[in-house]
């Protein structure tokens, strides 16, 4: 004879019942502004250009913005391609915004660009594929003024990275190859055969990086598939049927190396680990908060969490969020085990309490890295003693590691009845 527990599930919410794998920044931060459309663009603009064809985006904190102690860090130039008209918009300042380029084979001017790097520095690189070359600009106070061109004989540059060590990476989707040169000067560069490939990101020597781990990652195979590379060699791949895609366009590392890619079909974001496991996926179509229209260029800024993505007639803010996904709460022999997804690497706390309120266990406690998540209650007392039959509930909070710490919490909790009953064992 043997004493078994009976779990009966009774009831389970999530508060807030959204999407929270990003979230939007507070009030206080963006003054409410986390959406530039048309309007605002042709406000900041005088009407001098509307969004066209937007593709790659960049962001970064300038050295020259850089005022240590002021707690100005989350300040970030961002950089976007607008392809249809040949020009990158950029943040001249924090007030307003600065313009170059145009349609055209000129020094100052860019034909159907596609993607965009930029660096502390000031330096900014793009991708000028109807010219067939990689233009080199430089910041000077709110201005871009040319530097000339990378030295390659490019059949369609299509996406271009910088790493921590000032590496160029330049996709060439004609050529079937990936460019990486040691810097702008760099005659010689290393080439790598890849199979069409587009949108590129890489890490090496990142100060805003979890680890010392150096790895490029490439959408390659007509935008069905993204590979992880390390050494020239592909270590890892995720495909469009992992994660229900339609078509991959620019991916882009987070601080905990996992990766993101935009999907301008499905209308929205991809997210994956560093081992390319498909962890879950961000937005719709539609003109919601979370939902986009053909969502393109992408940026993350390392440090604080902080994302940027291009749509067709604008682009978005938001900051690194924190969900737990395909959730399954069962019963087990003695008590209950949860298993789902976390969406981001978060603080978890999960406790079993009694019909009274009161704390009977702690199953989780402290950071967890994104993906599978599993936990188990042996229906005891943190002090080993067998619970009675009777009303509990789990209760489980989680919340990011990243600026939104503080600012945004997810609970998830469920209620469920234990009975005591005799098993009679033959």
């Amino acid at each position: 004879m043997v004493l078994a527990l009976l779990m009966i599930v009774t009831g389970y919410f999530v508060d807030p019942p959204v999407s929270t794998t990003l979230v939007y920044p507070p009030f206080g931060h963006c003054m409410g502004i986390y959406r530039a459309g048309t309007e605002q663009l042709s406000m900041l603009l005088g009407g001098l250009v509307r969004f066209d064809n937007t593709q790659g985006l960049a962001c970064v904190k300038l050295d020259d913005w850089d005022d240590t102690g002021s707690g100005d860090d989350d300040e970030l130039a961002v950089y976007g391609v607008n392809s249809g008209t040949g020009n990158i918009i950029y943040n001249a300042n924090m007030y307003t915004l600065g313009l170059y380029g145009g349609n055209g084979s000129g020094p100052d001017e860019l034909m159907n660009p596609h993607g965009i790097a930029a660096d502390p520095e000031g330096f900014v690189l793009v991708a000028d594929t109807g010219n067939r070359r990689v233009v080199i600009l430089k910041r000077s106070g709110s201005r871009l003024v040319s530097q000339g061109v990378l030295h390659g004989d490019f059949q369609e540059p299509w996406d271009v990275a910088l790493d921590g060590t000032g590496t160029i990476y330049v996709t060439d989707r004609a050529g079937d190859r990936l460019y990486i040169y040691s810097s702008v000067a760099d005659t010689l560069p290393e080439i790598v055969e890849i199979d069409s490939p587009t949108g590129v990101d890489a890490v090496s020597d990142e100060r805003w990086f979890h680890s010392e781990e150096e790895f490029i990652v490439v959408i390659t195979e007509d935008a069905s598939s993204i590979v992880k590379l390390a050494e020239g060699e592909i270590v890892a791949q995720a495909f469009l049927e992992d994660c229900g895609g339609s078509f991959f366009n620019y991916p882009s590392i987070d601080f905990w190396g996992n990766v993101w890619v935009t999907d301008s079909i499905s209308c929205c974001v991809h997210k994956f680990t560093d081992s390319m496991e498909y962890i879950c996926s961000f937005g719709s179509e539609g003109s919601g908060d979370r939902e986009f229209y053909s969502p393109t260029g992408l940026a993350i800024w390392k440090r604080f969490g902080q994302v940027f993505i291009g749509e067709e007639e604008g682009a978005r803010y938001f900051w690194m969020g924190a969900d737990f996904i395909d959730v399954s709460i069962e019963p087990t022999g003695r008590g209950l085990q949860i298993d789902g997804r976390l969406t981001e690497y978060a603080l978890v706390d999960a406790m079993i309490y009694n019909s009274e309120g009161e704390s009977v266990f702690r199953l989780a406690e402290g950071r967890h890295p994104a993906g599978s998540f599993h936990a188990e209650w042996e229906g005891m007392t943190a002090r080993g003693i067998q619970v009675p039959g009777g009303d509990y509930s789990l209760e489980m909070v989680i919340q990011p590691v990243y600026s939104s710490k503080g600012y945004f919490i997810k609970t998830f909790t469920e209620d469920f009845s234990m009975d005591m009953l005799d098993i009679e064992i033959e």
